[in-house]
């Protein structure tokens, strides 16, 4: 028996020994296989990217290498808002398969939207590295920034806040940025919680809603507005304030008028608004009588020769100067003293 068992031993041995090599053989028969059906990978993951926007044009968004079958994975979001997948071939660059995944377009998303949220959609952005959009949906008080998915239409990120009123500075400065021109009136509408502003500009009348949470208009219109000329400021002013007019300017940026008149001894400033006609403001300022220089300068204007006397009088309750000039003959004239104008 234990002859046998060596024997057994022997023979057992050798089996297992014979099967060892057998098994490594084929190993290495099937490694080498394998290396010689696998092919060389020859395209760079730049190079495949160029291959797939020369096939479809757009973003590249991603890239992936798939090892097992040895192509690039690229995906594309094209101008037009689709989303294209096109495989590589890394070895011979070409490409061996595409795949259409069409995008929501913005339509689409704002009308989703829409039925989930109540409000004004103020804007909408897509990011095609993300494949994701963006919008702004003002609700009253309140104001959503939503983040959705561009392949299935669904909102993923909802932030939320609470808006505050603009002031009257803020809203005028967001007119500014898009108007050119003077904010003639504006008007706060709490009901609705709008600005309504009036801008004019040249012989425009812009009248502009701006949503009082935001400063973003929500409507405009606009009309042609007479304005006041300079003969009309001028008759206005006068039908007041009856004396002589020094001065009349017109401020475009304000819509006004400022028409300067002199009566007695006082300057009146009469500000007139050029839209209505209306007098706004009026300024009064005692003035100081001409010098007798200045007088002197004014009568020998009128006749030469020399002043042998200056004499400054109350007339008619107007403050004038007696100026006697003597040259071919003598003269005695008389200025109103505070405008230099020649009285009879």
């Amino acid at each position: 028996m234990i002859k046998w068992a060596k024997v057994l031993s022997t023979s057992a041995l050798g089996t297992v020994i014979a099967c060892s090599s057998i098994t490594t053989s084929h190993a290495a028969e099937m490694k080498t296989a394998k290396a010689e059906t696998t092919e060389p990978m020859s395209i760079s993951q730049a190079q495949a990217k160029g291959i797939a926007l020369q096939d479809c044009k757009g973003t590249v968004t991603s890239t992936e290498f798939k090892q097992e079958s040895s192509v690039y994975v690229i995906t594309i979001v094209t101008n037009s808002l689709e989303q294209r997948i096109v495989e590589v071939n890394a070895s011979t660059g070409k490409v061996v398969k595409k795949q259409e995944v069409k995008l929501w377009t913005q339509t689409q998303v704002k009308e989703s939207v829409s039925k989930q949220y109540k409000g004004v959609i103020q804007s909408i952005t897509f990011n095609k590295e993300t494949r994701e959009y963006t919008l702004t949906v003002v609700d009253g008080k309140v104001e959503y920034t939503l983040t959705v998915d561009g392949l299935t239409g669904k909102v993923i990120h909802e932030n939320k806040k609470e808006l505050q009123l603009m002031s009257e500075q803020k809203i005028k400065e967001a007119i500014a940025k898009q108007y050119s021109g003077y904010v003639y009136s504006l008007e706060f509408k709490e009901a609705a919680s709008e600005y309504i502003a009036v801008i004019l500009k040249d012989s425009i009348q812009y009248t502009v809603t701006l949503d009082a949470f935001t400063g973003k208009v929500v409507n405009t219109s606009q009309q042609a507005v007479k304005l006041l000329t300079r003969q009309d400021a001028r008759d206005l002013a006068l039908a007041t304030y009856a004396g002589k007019v020094r001065m009349v300017e017109y401020d475009q940026n304000a819509a006004i008028f400022t028409v300067k008149i002199i009566k007695d001894n006082k300057e009146y400033t009469v500000t007139i608004d050029a839209v209505s006609g209306e007098i706004t403001h009026v300024k009064q300022d005692k003035l100081q009588p001409l010098t007798e220089n200045a007088v002197k300068d004014l009568a020998l204007k009128h006749q030469e020769g020399k002043v042998e006397h200056i004499e400054l009088i109350t007339e008619n309750s107007i403050t004038v100067y007696v100026v006697l000039v003597s040259g071919s003959k003598q003269q005695t004239l008389k200025f109103n003293a505070y405008t230099g104008q020649e009285c009879s």
